[in-house]
Order: C-alpha cells, then structure tokens, then sequence
C-alpha cells in the first residue's frame, strides 16, 4: 500500500511538472508573437515617426489576409515638431523603415485632418482595424473625433493607413486587406 502511494506521488507530481512546463511553454510562445507583432508595427512606420511606447497592438488574420490596427504614443519630440512644423515635419516620411525596398509599404503624400467629407474611405483601415483589434470604446471614440479635427494628419498606403494625432500624442497604423 506505501508503495501504491509513493508511485502516485511521483505520478502527481510529474504530471504536475508538465502541465506547469506546457502553460510556460505557451506563454513564452504568446509573448514571442506579441513581440513580432509589435516589431512588425514599428517596421511598417517611416523612420520619421518616432515611437515612445505601445497602446494596443491587435487584429485578425487569416492565411493570406487580415485587418488589425496598431497605437502607439508619439515621442515628446515629434509631437513638437508636428506643432511647429507641420506637414512639413513629415514630407520625407513616405517609406516604412522595416521595408526600405518595397513599394507595397510606401506611403502617399501626408494631409491635414480633418479628412474631406468626399474622401470619408481614406481612414476606414483605421476604424476597421480598431474593430478588428477589439479596440475599447474610449480609445476609438479618441482617434474618430481627434481625425476629424484640425492638427492632425494623415497617410495611406496599399491596404493601409496612417494617423498622426499630436494632440492625443498617438500614431495609429491601421491595415485591412
């Protein structure tokens, strides 16, 4: 009877282990992804726009598509410069600094917010991105009315759009497709 009882300690506690060793394994595998994703949101950014840290990072995909939208806080020192200078702070942000060589991430000329009443689809990546990433309320009603007044700017690509809001201090990268 001791020995049943030793050998179902041993059992208990290797199974223990394991279960413990595969809920570390996976959370070091979710934050491997949430790393890349992160990574992969700044890449898709010009060098120009300098990142100060990460509100949300999130979306949806599947094999080939997805839609999704990445925030992130403006650095003190860009927000600056947009204030004084403008869209001419940004002419020179055209190219993503993770894919120097590829047109698929070449933006087009920066505009002035707000967004023109014929043009509405310009920023639908954003707020399709943000549904897609699950954004909360409070975040995606910020972005909507800051768009929409004057002093921000923004940027499309193919599949894409940019959202600089210096007065909420974030860049909102937002993609479907």
């Amino acid at each position: 009877m001791n020995q049943i009882k030793t050998v179902f300690w041993v059992l208990t506690k290797l199974l223990y282990r394991g279960v413990m060793l595969w809920f570390c394994l996976l959370l070091l595998l979710y934050l491997g992804y949430k790393m890349l994703e992160r990574n992969h949101a700044i890449d898709a950014l010009p060098a120009q726009l300098e990142v100060d840290g990460v509100v949300l990072v999130g979306g949806e995909s599947g094999i080939r598509e997805g839609c999704g939208v990445a925030v992130l806080q403006m650095s003190p020192g860009l927000r600056g410069r947009l204030r004084r200078e403008g869209l001419t702070a940004l002419q020179e942000a055209r190219q993503a600094r993770g894919y120097p060589d590829r047109d698929y991430y070449h933006y087009q000329p920066w505009q002035a917010t707000p967004v023109p009443a014929d043009e509405g689809g310009s920023l639908s990546s954003i707020s399709l991105g943000l549904q897609c990433a699950d954004a909360d309320d409070e975040l995606s009603e910020r972005i909507s009315r800051a768009s929409q007044e004057e002093g921000s700017y923004y940027s499309e690509k193919e599949e894409g759009a940019l959202l600089l809001l210096p007065s909420e201090g974030l860049i909102v990268f937002g993609y479907f497709g």
